[in-house]
């Protein structure tokens, strides 16, 4: 579904600041991720490449849908319908296509490409306006209830591709890419950060990773299911890590400095008594248009602003916290919100979080 004529116009113009910025003629968008930013059409059939089934030419005057003769009308008609997009087609066995149409458009012109400027285009995607941030409430609104679902349904037996499985089909009911679903049980959830599902069978305990993608838009969320009591040990790191989450959130406000943000979680991991966790996995950043438009980090110096998304993934071994908010100017606003799960409030520096806790069936 294309965006609204005013969102295109006022993304494009972003572009064109970019264009005299770097004195160019052009800029060619090639990635599915800014395809989508800018027009709202899906640009994929394969969605595990980075790369746009077509390009989009920006000029000072015009903007170009260049396609092969495949692709071309389904664009039109139902991806990009209603935007100011003059469409030019090549036939797809012609390996030159691209390049000869961008020349009849801007003649020996420079043209960058969207790739190839890295963060100074990326970032024209991070300050969110707030028909995205509507859209992004119904990703996040999405990821709950996907993880919800899956949570009732588990059971001990279940594998954990067979869970990853189950992420994977509500993903597919929500209109959701669950481009990653991540599945550990019992002592797994020990091992690995990034557990990738395999064949090993449930007992008491499990981990579910998704980040997931509607509207362009990649909301992220864990959640962690016990069968019978939670053990003295694993509720010790739970509330640990969550003192290390509330530290993450207290920081993300406007004005603050990612690497300081950053820093506070370190402090954090230290004050709960577990003090090397953080260097074994990321520990999340800014959301958007991609899962992590930029990890937060000792060298991240961009500042938070109201408008942003942030999903922190702090972890310790066996447990982990994770959700997606939308960084307002007075606070923030959960967006992955999960109605089965317990809420936990903790306190950092005399204000509360409500975080999600472990479900236990």
């Amino acid at each position: 579904m294309a965006w609204l004529v005013n969102e295109f116009n006022a993304k494009v113009e972003r572009i064109r600041q970019l264009m005299a910025k770097e004195q160019s003629q052009g800029i060619l968008i090639t990635t599915q991720s800014n395809f989508l930013w800018l027009t709202g059409g899906r640009p994929y059939i394969n969605t595990a490449v980075e790369k746009a089934c077509a390009e989009l030419l920006v000029t000072k005057q015009n903007v170009y849908l260049i396609t092969n003769n495949i692709e071309g009308q389904r664009l039109v008609m139902e991806e990009i319908a209603g935007l100011p997009i003059e469409k030019i087609t090549y036939h797809w066995w012609n390996p030159q296509g691209v390049q000869e149409k961008i020349k009849e458009c801007v003649g020996e012109g420079r043209v960058l490409v969207d790739g190839n400027l890295g963060m100074q285009f990326t970032r024209l995607r991070w300050d969110l306006t707030n028909d995205e941030q509507e859209r992004f409430r119904d990703t996040g609104s999405c990821i709950g209830k996907i993880l919800d679902q899956v949570a009732e349904q588990i059971q001990p037996g279940n594998t954990e591709l067979q869970i990853a499985g189950m992420i994977r089909r509500g993903a597919f009911e929500y209109g959701v890419n669950a481009n990653v679903a991540l599945v550990a049980v019992d002592d797994r959830t020990k091992l690995y950060r990034h557990p990738v599902p395999t064949e090993k069978q449930l007992q008491q305990y499990a981990m579910l990773v998704i980040a997931g993608e509607k509207h362009g838009l990649y909301a992220s969320a864990t959640r962690l299911v016990h069968f019978g009591e939670i053990p003295v040990d694993l509720e010790k790191r739970f509330q640990a890590v969550l003192q290390v989450d509330a530290a993450y959130l207290y920081s993300t406000m406007p004005g603050n400095k990612l690497n300081e943000v950053f820093q506070q979680g370190v402090e954090a991991y230290a004050s709960a008594g577990f003090s090397e966790e953080w260097i074994h996995h990321h520990q999340g950043g800014m959301a958007g248009y991609s899962s992590r438009e930029i990890k937060g980090d000792m060298f991240a110096t961009e500042t938070v602003k109201a408008g942003q998304a942030y999903a922190w993934n702090p972890t310790i071994a066996g447990v982990k916290s994770e959700d997606t908010f939308i960084v307002g100017n007075h606070g923030l606003e959960l967006i992955t919100v999960s109605t089965k799960f317990p809420v936990v409030a903790v306190e950092h520096k005399g204000m509360i979080f409500n975080r999600t806790g472990i479900l236990v069936r």
